[in-house]
C-alpha cells in the first residue's frame, strides 16, 4: 500500500482567502484505499520549504507531492529550495524550455520564451522535468532515498491533470478497504470495544464524533486489508450487540 505526503506552498493558502486543501487529491488517493502521512501547509519561505521537504523525507512516504511555488515571481521559490534540498544547482532543461515556449505561444501568442518565462524551465540537476499541459510552469520530480518527490503548479486546473498523469499510476492500493458504521452510543462506552478490536485484528478505527450524538451517532471507521475489515466490523456489531447499541446505517 502505497503513503502519500502533500506540502501545500503559499502564503495565500496562510490568511483564511483560500482553501488550502486539495480534496480531489485527497478523495482520489483515498478511493485507492492508500494511506496520507501527513499534510502541510508552508509559506513562500526557502528555509521552511527546505525543512517541510526534510521532515517530509524522515517519515519515508512512498510519495510526496509539493504544490505550488513554481511561477515566475519572485515569490515563487519552491525550485530553489528543491535544489537546496537536494544539494545541487538549477540549471535551464532544453526539454522544459521547449514545453514552456509551447505554452506562452499557445496561451499569450508569445512566439520567443524571455528570461521571464526560462524561470519556469530551470530544475535542480538531475531531476525531471514535467509538462504541463494546461498553464506553463514546467513541474519536477526528483527520487531521494525511497521517496518520489513531485513539485506541481499551485492552480488546481493546473495542479489535478498533472496529479492524474504522473501520480496516480504510481499509487499502489494493496486491496485496502474503509468500512463506516454509525452508533449511538458515546465514545466512552466504545473506547473498550476499540481495544478489543486492535487486539485482534490489523485495522485501523477512527472514531469521528458528533455533538448531537444521541440523535445522529458517532461515525466510526474501520480501515485496512478487506477480508480483515470485515472481519473486524462482524466483531464490533457483535459486541454493539450485547450492550443493546442502535445502528443506524454502514
Amino acid at each position: 500500500m502505497s503513503t502519500i505526503l502533500f506540502i501545500h506552498v503559499g502564503d495565500e493558502l496562510l490568511d483564511g482567502s483560500i482553501n488550502p486543501y486539495s480534496s480531489e487529491m485527497i478523495k482520489q488517493i483515498r478511493q485507492r484505499g492508500c494511506s496520507i502521512a501527513c499534510v502541510m501547509i508552508i509559506r513562500d519561505e526557502i528555509c521552511e520549504i527546505v525543512s517541510a521537504l526534510q521532515f517530509a523525507l524522515s517519515l519515508s512516504p512512498d510519495i510526496a507531492v509539493v504544490t505550488g511555488g513554481l511561477g515566475p515571481t519572485i515569490d515563487d521559490v519552491t525550485r530553489d529550495a528543491m535544489a537546496k534540498f537536494l544539494g545541487t544547482e538549477l540549471e535551464i532543461s532544453d526539454e522544459a524550455t521547449i514545453w514552456v515556449n509551447e505554452a506562452l505561444v499557445r496561451m499569450h501568442s508569445r512566439a520567443k520564451i524571455d528570461e521571464v518565462g526560462l524561470q519556469m524551465a530551470r530544475l535542480p540537476r538531475g531531476s525531471k522535468a514535467l509538462k504541463n499541459i494546461t498553464g506553463v510552469a514546467c513541474g519536477i520530480s526528483a527520487r531521494v532515498e525511497h521517496t518520489d518527490f513531485f513539485l506541481l503548479p499551485g492552480f488546481p486546473n493546473e495542479f489535478m491533470p498533472m496529479f492524474e498523469q504522473y501520480v496516480l499510476p504510481l499509487v499502489e492500493s494493496d486491496d485496502i478497504e474503509e468500512l463506516e458504521i454509525k452508533v449511538m452510543k458515546g465514545e466512552g462506552t466504545l473506547e473498550p470495544i476499540f481495544q478489543k478490536i486492535v487486539a485482534r485484528f490489523p485495522v485501523r478505527i477512527a472514531s469521528i464524533p458528533a455533538i448531537d450524538w444521541r440523535d445522529r451517532g458517532n461515525t466510526i471507521v474501520i480501515k485496512g486489508k478487506s477480508d480483515e475489515v470485515r472481519s473486524a466490523m462482524t466483531f464490533f456489531k457483535g459486541e454493539l450487540d450485547k450492550i443493546g447499541s442502535d445502528i443506524s446505517c454502514q
